[in-house]
């Protein structure tokens, strides 16, 4: 089995989403109108594994049961419908479990979680995919801690190249002493717009902390940036007309994973990211995936403009 022959497994929690639009979020003990509502996925790591799907890339969904309910039946044809195999299975004995993400005018969101026994779960699953896996992708969120140094300690035995995806949370002491000297690693995080000039830093203390190849922060409609020891690489953010950011930055995975085991230059895998990012930002939820010629044409898009 060769190395595009094997598939990258992705790990995380797995959850329905459901998406508010506000104005803008309440004073305390006040109200606001619900403008819009849409139904999603959660966490990061499924939609990861759905956007390698769009692209060709065998893939492996790791993650913990939902129920047989009405919203577990919404997120396994949502699994069926963008061709993600998991390990996840139906079960009668847990409710399946669900997160509500609202954002207001200024894409600012806040995210509420209802995952009983999710982290339990994560600790116990089966994690001998990784033994075959051409690369693996982790969420490494402080919720799920304990079940992703169980993954990375698979992943270091195996010798198989891990993005760990900290979703904006510092990097903990614990991860930290799981990840020291572990040198097929790559750091993928993110900054609020607004924070955009603290990139270098976090690049900085990251690169510091671990000894991962790359350091990959992104930072909204202000691009990316990919850092090693020697060397910085960045990518303007694509201009388009934005309907949510719901899993933008599992999108730019998707597509930064693509590229990494292809072998492309980490140039040409950081604008493959970004456009996926970007595309996942402009479609209905129920949408399909971009596919590699829609990800080629929006960079295509952003040569023609830099050379007018």
């Amino acid at each position: 089995m060769t190395t595009q022959d094997r598939p990258v497994v992705c790990v995380s929690y797995l959850a329905a989403a459901e998406l508010w639009s506000v104005p803008k979020f309440p004073d305390p003990n006040h109200g606001a109108e619900i403008l819009a509502t849409e139904e999603s996925i959660a966490a990061d790591g499924p939609m990861t594994a759905a956007v390698l799907a769009a692209l060709g890339v065998p893939t492996l969904l790791v993650a913990n049961r939902i129920g047989n309910d009405d919203v577990g039946g919404r997120v396994g044809r949502w699994l069926q419908q963008h061709h993600v195999p998991t390990t996840a299975v139906v079960s009668t004995d847990v409710a399946t479990p669900k997160i509500v993400v609202v954002a207001d005018s200024r894409d600012t969101r806040t995210w509420f979680a209802h995952l009983p026994g999710v982290t339990d779960e994560l600790r116990h699953s089966d994690l001998s995919s990784i033994g075959t896996a051409s690369m693996v992708y982790l969420d490494a969120y402080q919720l799920i801690e304990a079940a992703a140094i169980r993954v990375i300690r698979a992943s270091r035995v195996c010798g198989t190249e891990l993005l760990v995806n900290l979703g904006g949370s510092p990097l903990s002491e614990a991860l930290r002493v799981e990840l020291a000297g572990y040198r097929n690693l790559i750091i993928q995080t993110n900054v609020d717009d607004e924070s955009r000039s603290d990139v270098p830093a976090v690049t900085r203390r990251l690169l510091t902390e671990t000894c991962a190849r790359w350091v990959v922060v992104t930072a909204g409609a202000f691009g990316a940036s990919a850092a090693s020891r020697d060397r910085v690489v960045t990518t303007p953010a694509f201009r388009v007309q934005v309907r949510h950011t719901h899993c933008a930055g599992a999108a730019f995975s998707g597509g930064l994973v693509y590229g990494l085991r292809a072998g492309l230059p980490i140039e040409r895998s950081l604008l493959l990211a970004a456009a996926s990012g970007a595309l996942r930002c402009t479609r209905h939820q129920n949408a399909p995936l971009p596919t590699l010629l829609e990800l080629e044409s929006v960079i295509a898009s952003l040569a023609r403009t830099s050379s007018n």
